[in-house]
């Protein structure tokens, strides 16, 4: 195989994997419109609704933000000297845009920026990001629990199982990275630089984390509720907790832009015996388009940042 041929096959990869997520996005969004009236979901989307949901995106917006400027600090300030929350806030909204495509290319956009503005390695900044991502997993887990228990249902067995495995898989491989005893050999794996952060971070350090991630997750509960609220859809609270931190699960998964698609059909099989399909995607739909109009607008803003990092590098270079 010719340089030129292996580097066209690479470049086709590249198109593919970027396009996938667009492709999986507007094939589930069509099958998901084609089977419900189109006018009864459009019914629902009045400028009332805007009216109310409008403030409530934005002030999540601002919460979340300063939550993920907090964490970010907490964990980057341990073993570097960097305390400073308003750089913090920018860099992650910066970041949104392509966080909005799909998690891993937001996540890669913020390490990006880390490595400059914190003075840290490409993979350090990483690795603070996985202990973060970590510990979102983690409360998404417990919610799922949580609200289990509060239903107290029986019947969500096999589900249920699946969260617990996944809970046991978190806390075992925290626990396999921060056991002090020699592990044969996946000591070789603990002494990646990637793990760095989840192997020395202090234990107070990881449960501040932990609770403001849990309370992340607890505003974007919040806003789910308050979105089905104006779409007129009453929902119990266990259920509320439940549905939504499964949906942020699925969030998480790079095959679609922005949860759009996956997102509908989740949320359509989480809260259907709570409405009709047309209200259910009509408020899925609008949560969806004003968190990602929100975030772009937001990242736009900041975009900045990318150029700031670019100049700063090319002053390095030049001095």
């Amino acid at each position: 195989m010719t340089k030129g041929s292996a580097a066209g096959k690479g470049l086709i990869g590249k198109v593919i994997r970027f396009a996938l997520p667009f492709v999986v996005s507007g094939g589930l969004l069509a099958w998901v419109l084609s089977g419900v009236d189109l006018r009864g979901v459009l019914h629902h989307l009045t400028p009332e609704i805007a009216l109310w949901l409008t403030p409530t995106l934005i002030l999540f917006l601002i919460v979340s933000l300063t939550l993920e400027a907090i964490c970010l600090v907490w964990v980057i300030s341990a073993s570097h000297p960097f305390r400073n929350w308003i750089v913090a806030a920018r860099i992650k909204a910066a970041s949104y845009p392509l966080g909005l495509v799909n998690y891993a290319l937001g996540a890669g956009a913020t390490a990006v920026l880390l490595r400059r503005r914190a003075q840290m390695t490409l993979t350090e900044a990483a690795g603070a990001i996985f202990v973060i991502g970590l510990f979102d997993l983690g409360s998404l887990i417990a919610c799922v629990l949580g609200g289990m228990a509060w239903l107290g249902t029986p019947n969500m067995g096999l589900r249920a199982g699946l969260i617990v495995l996944l809970g046991l898989l978190a806390i075992g491989g925290l626990g396999a990275l921060r056991a002090p005893i020699p592990m044969g050999p996946i000591d070789r794996l603990r002494e990646l630089e990637i793990f760095h952060d989840a192997r020395t971070l202090p234990l107070s350090v990881l449960l501040k984390v932990a609770g403001v991630r849990l309370l992340f997750v607890g505003v974007f509960i919040v806003v789910v509720g308050i979105t089905l609220k104006i779409f007129g859809v009453n929902v119990p609270v266990a259920d509320l907790i439940v549905n939504t931190s499964i949906l942020l699960l699925v969030g998480t998964l790079p095959i679609a832009v922005a949860g759009i698609g996956t997102g509908q059909v989740v949320f359509v099989a989480l809260f259907e015996s709570y409405a009709q399909e047309e209200t259910l995607i009509a408020a899925s739909l609008t949560l969806s388009f004003g968190m990602i109009v929100t975030r772009a607008a937001v990242g736009l803003a900041f975009a900045r940042e990318f150029t700031a990092e670019a100049l700063a590098a090319q002053t390095g270079e030049e001095t």
